[in-house]
C-alpha cells in the first residue's frame, strides 16, 4: 500500500467516478484503475462498486477510506510541517442547495487574497457526515426531519460531531421551468404521479415520507442517478422532478437558477411531516475559523435568518 494509492482512492470516492477522478488527478484512467485494483488485491476486498450509474463505496471500502483519509491528512500535515509552509484551507460539504453554493462563493471572494485552498462538495447526508468526521471538510450543511433525526444524531454522536440548527424549513418539488406543473402554487404527490421521479438515492426520500407513502405513490421506483448534471438533464428532458428541503417559498425562489424552479410540496393529511431543521455540523469542541464563520453568516443572510 502506498500513499499514492490512497490518494487515488480518495480522489475516486470524492469524484464519484474513475473518469472524473483521472481528470482531477492528472492520470490516465487505465493507470488509475490498475492502481486501485492492485490495492484492492492487496487488501483482499473491493473498495468500490462499479455500476453503469457510476462508482460507490462498498461497506468495507467506506470503513477503510475513513481511516485512510485520516492517514493521508496526517501525512500531508507532516510533509507541510517539515518541508514548507502549511497552506490554509477551507472546505464545505453540503446537500444540493443553491444557497449553500452562493454562500461559498461569497467566502471565496472574501478570503481569496489570503492564499487559501477552497473546496465545495455536494453530497448525500451520510457523505456530508463522513467528510466532516474525517476532516475532509470544515463544516457540513444538512437537515434533520422527524424520520431521519434519530439516525442522523446517532451518527453524529458516534463521530464526535455536533449539529447546530439555523432555521425550520419545508419540503419543495424541484422542476424545470417548462414543466406542466410550474404554474401551480402548491404541488401534491397526486399531481406528480404522471411524471418521472429522479433521485440520487432512495434512502434520502425516506427522510420525507413513510414507507407506505413511498410505495403508494410509486416513489420506490425512481430513476436513480450518480451526479447532479445527470439529474438536471433528466428533470429537464423527461418532465421529471425531485424533492428538496428549503427555508420558505420566498427564500427558496431567491435561490433558483434561471432554468429550474422550487414549488412548495402540499402537506399530506397523515402522520408524515414535511418540516425540517436546517443546520450545520462541525467537529465537537472544534473552533470555528474565520472562513467558516463567514460562511454561516452568508447562509443566514441569503435565507433571511436573524
Amino acid at each position: 500500500m502506498t500513499i499514492q494509492q490512497i490518494r487515488y482512492c480518495l480522489g475516486v470516492a470524492d469524484c464519484g467516478s474513475f473518469n472524473k477522478a483521472s481528470e482531477k488527478l492528472y492520470i490516465s484512467q487505465p493507470s488509475l484503475t490498475s492502481s486501485v485494483h492492485d490495492l484492492e488485491a492487496e487488501l483482499g476486498f473491493e473498495i468500490f462498486k462499479r455500476t453503469s450509474r457510476g462508482t460507490s463505496l462498498t461497506e468495507r471500502g467506506s470503513e477503510f477510506l475513513l481511516d485512510a483519509r485520516q492517514l493521508f491528512q496526517n501525512y500531508e500535515s507532516l510533509l507541510n510541517k517539515y518541508t514548507g509552509q502549511e497552506k490554509k484551507s477551507f472546505s464545505v460539504s453540503a446537500l444540493y442547495y443553491a444557497f449553500a453554493r452562493k454562500a461559498f462563493v461569497q467566502v471565496v471572494k472574501e478570503f481569496s487574497d489570503m492564499d487559501y485552498d477552497f473546496s465545495f462538495w455536494e453530497k448525500r447526508a451520510l457523505n456530508v457526515i463522513e467528510d466532516v468526521a474525517a476532516g475532509n471538510s470544515d463544516i457540513g450543511l444538512l437537515y434533520l426531519s422527524e424520520r431521519n433525526r434519530e439516525d442522523i444524531l446517532k451518527r453524529l454522536a458516534a463521530n464526535s460531531l455536533v449539529f447546530t440548527p439555523l432555521t425550520e424549513c419545508g419540503a419543495f418539488v424541484y422542476l424545470h421551468k417548462n414543466h406542466p406543473l410550474t404554474r401551480k402554487k402548491w404541488i401534491s404527490l397526486e399531481d406528480l404521479k404522471p411524471y418521472h421521479f429522479v433521485t440520487f438515492d432512495t434512502d434520502d426520500v425516506k427522510s420525507f415520507f413513510s414507507d407506505e407513502i413511498i410505495k403508494s405513490f410509486g416513489l420506490d421506483q425512481p430513476i436513480t442517478v450518480a451526479d447532479r448534471a445527470t439529474e438536471l438533464n433528466l428533470i429537464k428532458n423527461l418532465n421529471g422532478y425531485t424533492f428538496l428541503s428549503g427555508a420558505s417559498e420566498e427564500q427558496a425562489r431567491e435561490d433558483e437558477s434561471e432554468d429550474f424552479l422550487t414549488i412548495p410540496l402540499q402537506s399530506l393529511h397523515d402522520s408524515d411531516s414535511t418540516s425540517f431543521s436546517l443546520g450545520y455540523i462541525i467537529k465537537k469542541d472544534s473552533k470555528i475559523g474565520k472562513p467558516a464563520n463567514h460562511y454561516i453568516s452568508a447562509v443566514k443572510k441569503i435565507l433571511g435568518i436573524k
